[in-house]
C-alpha cells in the first residue's frame, strides 16, 4: 500500500513539475506549399509531390494530413486507389469508388518519417476502367486533388538551442520554420547609427530565412518567447548584462556570442534562462567594431564556428558587380545549363515531369524586339519512339518550339540551335521549361507496351546566351520594386541608397526593418551600404526610400507625389478604358486624405537628383505603416502592385487584400550602363515616332522617285521632238 502511494506521489510530482517545453500546433493549407489549389492526376498511374519543410528546431509530436478529392465515375472499383507516401514510404491507401466519387481523408502520419529538411509527401494514383486491355491515358482516367481543402497540422515542441555559432544559419534562422520567423533587436537608442547597425543584422537574418517571411521588432528590453539580438557597443552591453543579473561578456574586439535567452530575475537576484530561444550578442569596443560584427553575422552561411563566441578580425567582400543578385544572369555571356542549376537529367516513361531553368533579368534591361537569345542543346533519346514524340520548350508559359524526335533508332544530338526573340523575356523571373512527350512505337490494343526504352537525356553542357542589352528604363514602375527592390538594389548592397524615416518612432523603425528584409530576400544580398536618416535628405543624390505617416512627410515631397498629399489633395478617377488597357483620368481637387486601415505606396522622381527615384510608404498612422510592411510580405499582394501609386486595404478578415493601382504621375528615365543612342531613347519612349519616321521616309522616297520619273519623261519627249 505504501509503495502504491509513493508511486502515485511521484506520478503527480512529475505531472505538476514546471516545464519550459510545451507543444505548439502549426496548421497550413497544402496549396500554400504546392502552390496550386487543385491537381489533376491522369492516366493509368500518376504522381504529385509536395515538399514538407521540417525545421531542425522542431521535435515533432504528431502530424495530421487532411485532404479532399474527386475521381472519375468511370473508374473500376477495387482496382483504383490513391497511395500516400512520405519519402517514398507508403503510409496509407484509399480505394476510389465510381459510386461515391467525392471523398475525404484524415491521416495520422508516422512521426519517424518526418525528418529535419524537406520531406517528400506524394499522392500516387493507380487508375483503371476495365479488367481487360485499356488505353494508358483514356479520358476516364482522372482524379482531382482539392489542395485548397487540404491541410497539414503538426504538433511540435522546440528543441534547446545549441550554444554554437554554427547553429545560426541551420537551426536558429532556418527557412523551414513556419509560418514565419520573428526576431527582436535590442538597441540602446534609436539613433540613425544604431538603426543602421540593426538593419545590417536584419538584412543578414532575412537572407538566411530565404523566402520565408520574417517579422522584426526593436526594443530596449528582452522580448520573452522570441529570439533576441543585442546590438551595441561595449559599455551598453555590459550595463545590459549587469542589469539582468548576468555576467557580462569580455569584449576586446568585434564580438559575436550566442547564449540561451535570459528570463526575468528570480527572488535571489539570479536570472534563469529559456533554453529554447537564443540571445545573440553583436558588440565591440566602438561602433566600427560593432558594425564589423553585424556584417559578419549577415554573411554567415555555413555551419562554422562551433564555439559559442568569436572575435571578428576582418571582413572582406568579393567585388560586387552592379545589377548582381539572386539568380541574375548577365548579358553577352554564355551559361551552361549546369551553371544555371540544371544538371544532366533523364526523362523516362510515358508522362515524365518537366524540368525548369529559372533565372532573373535585371529590372531595367532595355529589351529590344529585334534581338535573339540563343540556346544550344545537347541531348540523346531512346529507340522505337512513335513519330509524334517531341521535346517541347516553353518560356514563361508560352510554347516556343517542339523538337521532333523522329529517328526510330534513337540519336545523340549536339549543338541543336534554337533562337528565342528577346521580346518574350521579361524583367525579373523567367522560366525556361523542357517538357518531353514520349510515346512508344507499339501502342495497339492488348499489345505488350514497352516503356523502358522511353527516355530522353538533356545534358548540362547545353548553353544559353543572352545578347548585349543596355540598362535603360522608363519609370515610375512599382512592379520593378516588387521584383527585386529596384532601384534600391541597382547595387546589390544598397550603395547610393538612403532610407529616410520621416517619423522615427518604433512602429516606423519596425516597418523599415521589415522592408529591408523583403528587399534582401528579393535580391538575395545583404544591404550593407544603405544609409538611414531622420532629416529631409535635400543634399542626397541617390535612390530614396521614404517611410512615414502622412503628417510627417515634408511639404516639398507631398507636392510631387502622384497622389498629392497636401491639404488640397488631387485625386485621380478612371473615366474611360481604352483597348490598350489604358485609362483616361479625371482629376478632382478636394480636401481629403487617406483613411485609417489603408496604406499607400508611391514612386516618383527624386526632387534632389534627375533620374533617381523616391519610393514612399505612407498611411495615416505609424501603426498602419507597420501593418503595411507586414501585408507586403504576402506574395499575392506583391503581384498586384504596379504603376506609380498602389492603395492597399489593411483591414481584412481574410488574406485577400484589395490593391488598387494607378499610373498617373510624370514619367522619367533611368539608365546606368550600356550604350543607348538618342535615337534608341526616343523610339523606345515614343514608338509612334518610329512609325511617323517610316511614313516620312516612304513619302520622301515616293516623291523623289516621282520627280525622277517626271524628269526622265521630259528628257524623252525632248529627244523625240528633235527627231
Amino acid at each position: 500500500m505504501k509503495k502504491t502511494i509513493s508511486l502515485c506521489l511521484i506520478f503527480y510530482f512529475f505531472i505538476w513539475l514546471p516545464s519550459d517545453t510545451h507543444a505548439e500546433v502549426f496548421k497550413i493549407p497544402l496549396y500554400k506549399l504546392a502552390p496550386v489549389k487543385s491537381v489533376d492526376l491522369r492516366c493509368v498511374s500518376a504522381e504529385y509531390g509536395i515538399k514538407i519543410p521540417i525545421p531542425e528546431r522542431w521535435k515533432i509530436e504528431k502530424a495530421i494530413l487532411t485532404f479532399n478529392y474527386v475521381n472519375s465515375t468511370g473508374l473500376l472499383p477495387g482496382k483504383s486507389r490513391i497511395v500516400i507516401k512520405i519519402s517514398n514510404y507508403p503510409v496509407a491507401q484509399i480505394n476510389m469508388s465510381p459510386i461515391i466519387p467525392e471523398g475525404s481523408a484524415k491521416l495520422s502520419l508516422p512521426v519517424l518519417l518526418l525528418k529535419p529538411g524537406y520531406n517528400d509527401l506524394s499522392f500516387n494514383v493507380s487508375q483503371h476502367y476495365t479488367m481487360d486491355c485499356e488505353q494508358p491515358c483514356a479520358p476516364d482516367l482522372w482524379t482531382t486533388l482539392k489542395l485548397d481543402q487540404a491541410s497539414l497540422e503538426i504538433e511540435y515542441s522546440l528543441k534547446p538551442v545549441p550554444l554554437k555559432l554554427s547553429s545560426i544559419p541551420e537551426f536558429l534562422f532556418d527557412p523551414k520554420i513556419s509560418p514565419h520567423g520573428e526576431v527582436n533587436i535590442i538597441l540602446e537608442n534609436t539613433s540613425p547609427e544604431m538603426v543602421t547597425l540593426a538593419s545590417i543584422a536584419a538584412s543578414g537574418i532575412a537572407r538566411k530565412f530565404d523566402y520565408r517571411k520574417v517579422l522584426f521588432t526593436v526594443s530596449e528590453y528582452i522580448k520573452p518567447g522570441y529570439d533576441n539580438i543585442l546590438v551595441g557597443n561595449k559599455d551598453f552591453v555590459q550595463r545590459f548584462f549587469l542589469g539582468n543579473g548576468l555576467d557580462a561578456p569580455k569584449i576586446e574586439g568585434p564580438l559575436l556570442k550566442i547564449m540561451h535567452l535570459p528570463k526575468e530575475k528570480t527572488a535571489d537576484s539570479t536570472a534563469a534562462s529559456d533554453p529554447n530561444h537564443a540571445l545573440l550578442v553583436i558588440s565591440g569596443i566602438n561602433s566600427d567594431h560593432t558594425k564589423l560584427a553585424a556584417e559578419t553575422l549577415a554573411i554567415m552561411s555555413s555551419p562554422f564556428p562551433d564555439t559559442a563566441e568569436m572575435v571578428a578580425m576582418e571582413f572582406t567582400l568579393p567585388d560586387i558587380p552592379m545589377y548582381g543578385g539572386r539568380l541574375i544572369i548577365s548579358h553577352d555571356k554564355k551559361y551552361t545549363f549546369k551553371t544555371l542549376s540544371l544538371s544532366s537529367h533523364t526523362f523516362k516513361g510515358i508522362n515524365p515531369s518537366a524540368r525548369d531553368i529559372v533565372f532573373r533579368l535585371p529590372a531595367d534591361f532595355l529589351i529590344k524586339p529585334n534581338l535573339f537569345a540563343d540556346i544550344s542543346l545537347s541531348f540523346s533519346y531512346g529507340a522505337a519512339f512513335r513519330s509524334d514524340s517531341a521535346l517541347n520548350i516553353s518560356l514563361n508559359g508560352k510554347y516556343l518550339r517542339g523538337i521532333h524526335l523522329d529517328n526510330p533508332d534513337g540519336a545523340i544530338i549536339e549543338g541543336y540551335k534554337i533562337s528565342i526573340p528577346t521580346y518574350l523575356f521579361k524583367p525579373g523571373t523567367n522560366v525556361l521549361k523542357f517538357e518531353p512527350v514520349l510515346t512508344p512505337l507499339i501502342y495497339g490494343k492488348c499489345e505488350n507496351i514497352q516503356t523502358e526504352n522511353l527516355f530522353l537525356t538533356l545534358f548540362d553542357i547545353s548553353t544559353f546566351y543572352l545578347p548585349p542589352m543596355p540598362h535603360f528604363v522608363d519609370l515610375p514602375k512599382l512592379e520593378l520594386f516588387m521584383l527585386n527592390g529596384f532601384p534600391i538594389t541597382r547595387w546589390p548592397d544598397g550603395h547610393e541608397s538612403m532610407i529616410y524615416l520621416a517619423n522615427p518612432d518604433i512602429n516606423t523603425i519596425n516597418a523599415a526593418l521589415n522592408l529591408i528584409g523583403i528587399v534582401t530576400q528579393k535580391n538575395g544580398y545583404p544591404l550593407f551600404d544603405v544609409q538611414f536618416t531622420y532629416d529631409n535628405p535635400k543634399n542626397f543624390n541617390g535612390e530614396l526610400l521614404i517611410i512615414g505617416d502622412i503628417t510627417s512627410v515634408p511639404e516639398n515631397l507631398k507636392k510631387i507625389t502622384p497622389l498629392n498629399l497636401t491639404k488640397q489633395t488631387t485625386v485621380p478617377y478612371p473615366v474611360v478604358r481604352s483597348w490598350a488597357d489604358e485609362f483616361s483620368m479625371a482629376y478632382s481637387k478636394q480636401i481629403s486624405n487617406i483613411g485609417p486601415g489603408r496604406g499607400a505606396i508611391m514612386e516618383f522622381q527624386s526632387p534632389y537628383a534627375d533620374g533617381r527615384s523616391a519610393v514612399l510608404f505612407t498611411a495615416t498612422s505609424t501603426k498602419d505603416i507597420l501593418s503595411l510592411s507586414e501585408v507586403l510580405m504576402e506574395p499575392s499582394v506583391q503581384a498586384k502592385i504596379e504603376g506609380d501609386l498602389s492603395l492597399i486595404d489593411l483591414d481584412t478578415e481574410t488574406e485577400d487584400y484589395k490593391v488598387i493601382t494607378f499610373n498617373i504621375g510624370k514619367k522619367y528615365f533611368s539608365g546606368k550602363s550600356g550604350k543607348v543612342s538618342k535615337l534608341d531613347l526616343y523610339l523606345y519612349t515614343y514608338p509612334w515616332l518610329y512609325y511617323a519616321s517610316v511614313a516620312v521616309v516612304i513619302i520622301f522616297l515616293s516623291l523623289a522617285f516621282f520627280y525622277l520619273l517626271v524628269r526622265y519623261r521630259k528628257k524623252r519627249l525632248k529627244i523625240e521632238e528633235k527627231k
